[in-house]
């Protein structure tokens, strides 16, 4: 250790001794002993002569420790001010967000590259998980959130619609000849989705107009991203959400069977409160959101 370290932590011991008047009140403060304390005004009292003067009932600062005494508290302020507004960028520059894990790992991530490029100094922490939590009580920033948008308390925005359809990996079309019409998905193993309750495939079959059949086998799982990982893995043809899918179908891993789309009752909100709304790095992933997703929209649309 330099020198200069070595009198930087003795001075400390000696601002903490002034302010507390007790080398033992000191050291529980700085966390050591009490004998350090004594070493580290020794070696300072070796330098610039006598500190305190000790007796059996108190320990009286000289004049030279009150000469010192104001630089000393001025300049440990200043150095722990100057800490609190360095850690204070540092959080500017983090963005916490509770998300769907399916919306994560389906949507978000694959275009997380493009927010990078984009704002290369902000830090985005991503907490995933199916409950709301509450963005006032928690040290969380945002929230994106798949429902109706009633979210009391919050402040809410309209991020995208939804809808479902049957996809399908292009190795199984081609092992088993892709079907006909909506009444050929009886060939198929249909993967169900039942995290949307009411809305899944009986929904999408009678809107279809392809009712009346048993499928040749149904697997019904909680986990709208598993069904389409399972999907991609030719397992079956998964009724999936767009949101969920559309990179792959932008990339052919899966291909969309017939021009039936089933509405979805829900949307993708976003929440926040007023505290974050005044924050520029999550507005600057706010921006970056809402602009991914018009542009993504309107490449939909001109397909």
């Amino acid at each position: 250790m330099s020198v200069l370290m070595h009198r930087l932590k003795a001075l400390a011991v000696l601002e903490a001794v002034l302010r507390t008047g007790s080398f033992s009140r000191a050291a529980e403060q700085l966390f050591i002993t009490q004998s350090a304390v004594s070493q580290h005004i020794k070696q300072l009292e070796s330098e610039v002569g006598l500190l305190f003067e000790r007796t059996s009932r108190q320990l009286k600062p000289t004049s030279s420790a009150e000469r010192l005494r104001p630089y000393l508290a001025q300049g440990f302020a200043q150095l722990e001010e100057g800490w609190r507004q360095l850690k204070r960028q540092d959080d500017d520059r983090v963005v916490t967000i509770t998300l769907l894990p399916s919306f994560a790992s389906r949507w978000l991530l694959p275009r997380l590259s493009h927010f990078s490029q984009c704002c290369p100094q902000i830090e985005l922490r991503l907490s995933m998980s199916d409950q709301l939590q509450d963005l006032h009580t928690s040290a969380l920033d945002l929230a994106i959130r798949f429902g109706k948008g009633n979210y009391p308390g919050m402040q809410v925005t309209h991020l995208m619609d939804d809808e479902l359809f049957p996809v399908a990996s292009p190795g199984l079309l081609a092992a088993q000849g892709a079907p006909a019409s909506p009444a050929d998905l009886h060939r198929f193993t249909l993967l169900k989705d039942n995290s949307l309750e009411s809305f899944n495939w009986s929904s999408w079959l009678a809107l279809a107009g392809a009712t009346g059949f048993t499928p040749y086998h149904n697997l019904t799982i909680s986990d709208s991203a598993q069904i389409v990982s399972m999907a991609l893995a030719g397992q079956g043809i998964a009724l999936a959400r767009r949101s969920l899918v559309s990179t792959e179908l932008r990339q052919g891993s899966l291909v969309q069977l017939f021009d039936v789309v089933l509405p979805c009752p829900y949307s993708y909100y976003l929440l926040q409160t007023p505290r974050t709304r005044l924050r520029p790095a999550v507005q600057s992933f706010v921006r970056w959101l809402q602009a991914e997703i018009q542009a993504e929209t309107q490449a939909e649309t001109r397909s």
